[in-house]
């Protein structure tokens, strides 16, 4: 069994940027075996280079855009750790929520911390109606009904009112901060199989790390402009504060040990990131920094509500109630109904 430490990190090599996000796998030949980079087990110490980290990459940022920023706090540990550190270097962000009505996953933890932190808060909660509304006008901005493309722009369009309302309040450029991409670098929600203290379990991090960050940290993806066409001039503004070369090199790093540890009986994620982000909070708010959640198409309840949306459109196809009804029966049958319509042309 490994002892916790190892030697100590590497800084970043890097230049600090305050650009929206980097295309890590453009640059580096991500696909090789760096398991024996992987040698920092102390989560406390990892805690620190990432709280160093996160300090300078946000004052970066600030620095370029000097108005008071915004936040999109989904209740969870990176974007709560977001929010902290802005806190942290004196500012007052301003943080956006979008949930779906009766979805408690992401409202609950970021109400939490957005009071815990003394900072105003927009929760943007879409009805039935509303969801609909905007899952067209993400299909119609992205040319694309793939499901977790849509579902992952939903919550900025919605939000892109309380966005501008902020930012004509404010004397200089505002960026719009948010944690996505935390999880590609620290294998957040990718527990390992094997014992953590294991060589096995580095070799599956490693792998399973890299084959995150190949996949998603690329121009060359489904829709390469993806934020543009979400955002328009303003997807610049768009800061994805973990998707920098700097928090690569930091995060290939550490060790299993450094990202999951015990606790409650079960086995915690990222530790090193939410050990960070509990240093940052009141005492009392501390328990917020290991909220587990599940990526935010899911927790805002915007895939079940979609999928709602989806039974409600089946229900009203040509006869589709004569032996069972669209709206309670199995999934399989509602897909089944989808694609059979489209067959006759109904959809």
């Amino acid at each position: 069994m490994r002892q916790l430490g190892g030697p100590p990190m590497l800084e970043p090599t890097s230049a600090q940027t305050a650009t929206p996000l980097q295309y890590v796998a453009d640059h580096r030949d991500i696909h090789i075996d760096g398991t024996a980079r992987r040698t920092a087990t102390d989560p406390h110490q990892a805690a620190k280079a990432v709280t160093a980290e996160i300090t300078d990459r946000i004052a970066a940022v600030l620095d370029a855009y000097p108005g008071q920023p915004t936040v999109l706090l989904s209740g969870g540990v990176d974007s709560i750790l977001v929010a902290a550190t802005a806190v942290h270097l004196g500012k007052r962000p301003h943080a956006i929520t979008v949930v779906t009505e009766g979805e408690t996953d992401d409202e609950t933890p970021a109400r939490a911390a957005a009071q815990a932190l003394n900072i105003t808060h927009d929760v943007i909660t879409l009805g039935p109606a509303d969801v609909v509304r905007v899952a067209k006008q993400a299909v119609s901005a992205l040319d694309t009904s793939e499901l977790w493309e849509i579902a992952a722009a939903m919550p900025i369009l919605a939000a892109q009112s309380a966005i501008q309302a902020h930012e004509a309040e404010q004397a200089g450029p505002v960026s719009i901060l948010t944690g996505s991409g935390a999880d590609a670098i620290f294998a957040g929600g990718r527990p390992v199989t094997s014992p953590v203290d294991s060589l096995d379990a580095t070799i599956e991090l490693d792998k399973l790390v890299r084959d995150e960050v190949g996949k998603n940290f690329v121009r060359d993806r489904l829709i390469p402009d993806f934020y543009e066409r979400i955002l328009g001039d303003k997807a610049d503004k768009l800061i994805h504060v973990f998707q920098t070369e700097r928090f690569w090199e930091l995060g290939e790093q550490l060790a299993p040990p450094a990202l999951f540890v015990p606790r409650d009986g079960d086995v915690c994620d990222k530790a090193a990131l939410r050990i960070a982000c509990e240093a940052l909070l009141p005492a009392d708010a501390a328990y917020l920094a290991w909220t587990r959640k599940s990526p935010i198409q899911r927790s805002s309840g915007l895939f079940a509500a979609l999928a709602d949306a989806a039974r409600a459109a089946a229900a009203e196809l040509p006869g589709a109630q004569t032996y069972t009804d669209p709206r309670t029966e199995s999934f399989e049958a509602v897909a089944t109904r989808l694609y059979l319509a489209r067959l006759a042309g109904n959809v």
